[in-house]
């Protein structure tokens, strides 16, 4: 089963949080998630990103879209009232595990309009990482996303 996360740098933190595949197949934050003040080591950000991934589920209900957003939580907890304020500035990092292999993916901050764009020719590919290794990998794709 693919699990997914992201890790966010905005302002000075860092956000994790996890995803999960609704039964009509749409990624959603699941509202699990982590602020960490930084500077944040390697294998602090690496054993976050962790518990984003095992958090990760897949056939979860497919939610009301009339509703409030499923990133609502984060927002809530930083004071924030749209998405699009969040991501003004804020360099994301995703993160796929299939099995033991983990995926980090730096992304183009594309803005409102576009969202975060994957820069897929810089991903990396880990085998069964440990934190620091994988805190490395996702320090070294923050560097990467623009």
């Amino acid at each position: 089963m693919t699990r997914l996360a992201a890790l966010d740098l905005r302002r000075g933190q860092y956000v994790a949080y996890s995803s999960s595949r609704t039964t009509d197949g749409m990624w959603i934050a699941n509202g699990v998630f982590e602020i960490l003040d930084g500077p944040a080591d390697a294998p602090t950000l690496g054993a976050a990103v962790r518990r984003m991934l095992d958090a990760s589920r897949g056939g979860v209900p497919t939610p009301d879209f009339q509703g409030p957003s499923q990133f609502a939580p984060i927002l809530d907890a930083l004071g924030l009232r749209s998405f699009n304020g969040y991501a003004r500035g804020t360099r994301h990092v995703h993160v796929e595990q299939d099995t033991g292999a983990v995926t980090v993916i730096p992304t183009r901050n594309g803005g409102a309009r576009e969202g975060f764009v994957g820069l897929a020719e810089h991903a990396v590919r880990l085998t069964d990482p440990g934190d620091a290794e994988l805190g490395e990998a996702l320090l070294a794709a923050l560097d990467r996303s623009r």
